[in-house]
């Protein structure tokens, strides 16, 4: 079950072409790190091939016993667990040269635990991460930037609008205003300056 879940999850020719795998599987090999490793150069060269070719779901143990270690019948891996500590050392192999070496090489081969059938990926570096990262954040504060001066300039539009409405209002009220009734009215004659002496007494 273990190893068809794995067959599942085998990346696609989209994702990594068969020319950038076998690139990546020369660089691993040609390493200092499995210059002096001959049996895990192997190991690593039959499985990557053997799933290239589609053949992944035959990769288990005793087929890699046999073909990458030369062991002959009556093998029986349950008892000779040779291909099963090779695959922990692949792994810390591998792991030690995406560590240094293989830092900023473009694929990624790896193995899961309990798995012979190599996975692929691609690998940014961290620069390139970091590039990408700071593009996309420069790209939000753009956006919210030009958000944020889109809706000031509305709410402005929306003040001036509501200023404009306020004063033609008011002008409208003043002249409908019907003249106040009862008031007292001065006149010349009536002010005080024209009053006669008698008239104040």
């Amino acid at each position: 079950m273990k190893q068809n879940l794995a067959i599942a999850e085998f990346p696609s020719r989209e994702d990594v072409s068969e020319g950038a795998i076998r690139e990546q599987l020369a660089r691993i090999v040609e390493s200092a790190i499995f210059a002096q490793s001959e049996r895990l150069s192997r190991f690593l060269y039959f499985t990557v091939e053997t799933a290239l070719a589609g053949d992944a779901d035959q990769l288990k143990e005793y087929l890699i016993g046999t073909e990458v270690y030369n062991r002959k019948p009556p093998y029986h891996p349950n008892t000779d667990s040779i291909v099963r500590s090779e695959a922990r050392r692949l792994r810390n192999k591998l792991k030690e040269y995406y560590d240094s070496d293989g830092k900023g090489d473009p694929v990624f081969i790896y193995y899961r635990t309990g798995s012979y059938v190599p996975f692929f990926r691609r690998q940014r570096s961290i620069p390139a991460i970091r590039v990408a990262a700071g593009r996309a954040l420069s790209e939000v504060l753009v956006e919210e930037l030009v958000a944020q001066a889109a809706g000031i300039s509305v709410l402005d539009q929306i003040r001036d609008v509501q200023i404009v409405f306020e004063g033609t209002l008011r002008i409208s009220r003043l002249r409908t205003k019907p003249p106040a009734s009862g008031g007292f009215k001065r006149t010349p004659s009536a002010s005080r300056g024209n009053l006669k002496p008698s008239e104040c007494a």
